[in-house]
């Protein structure tokens, strides 16, 4: 975990909501990238890094900085994150020559008014574009979508699922909406 918090609104994300607050807590640069050289050094059959932020790419200068010292400093080591799918293509392809491998990423549905509905800050275009520079920068995506978010119907649902076979993700996950104590999306 390089940093806490989430500063987007989605209604239903609970880490923000309930742990760690909407403001992003981020621990420095230099500090992340001396965490890589330790895991290199003293682990070496640590073959891949998990980066567990809510959203590791919430501050993109942050972002950028971190993958401008791994890859200054050959810092040798695969990585995956959590990401939203609004990301530009010079900050994807700057991840990738860092180590990023693969990004997962809530993309959470398909139809525009549910997306507005939960808050998610995202239009459908957005997503697609960041899918075709994610592809071209080299990066896997893992996607994630949701069912049941409130005004969801049949129609949504498959509109959804249309969406993800379009995007044609190297992997996704569909799941229900989870309405965790503490969320906007329980109460």
């Amino acid at each position: 975990i390089t940093g806490r918090g989430c500063p987007h609104r989605c209604f239903f994300c609970v880490y923000p909501q309930t742990f760690h607050g909407r403001a992003y807590r981020p621990r420095s640069a230099r500090n992340v990238v001396d965490e890589f050289r330790y895991v290199r050094r003293e682990l070496p059959f640590v073959r891949e890094i998990g980066i567990e932020d809510d959203t590791f790419t919430a501050d993109r200068r942050r972002c950028g900085e971190i993958c401008d010292l791994l890859a200054a400093e050959r810092v040798r080591m695969n990585w995956y994150c959590n990401a939203r799918a609004d990301l530009p293509y010079d900050l994807l392809a700057k991840m990738r020559r860092a180590g990023c491998r693969m990004i997962t990423v809530g993309f959470e549905g398909g139809n525009p008014e549910i997306l507005d509905a939960m808050r998610k800050g995202l239009n459908l275009e957005t997503m697609r574009r960041f899918v075709r520079d994610a592809r071209r920068a080299g990066i896997l995506i893992h996607g994630c979508i949701m069912a049941g978010n409130p005004g969801e119907t049949e129609e949504t649902i498959r509109e959804s699922y249309r969406f993800a076979l379009e995007l044609d993700c190297d992997s996704m996950q569909f799941f229900p909406l989870f309405v965790y104590p503490g969320t906007e999306a329980y109460r």
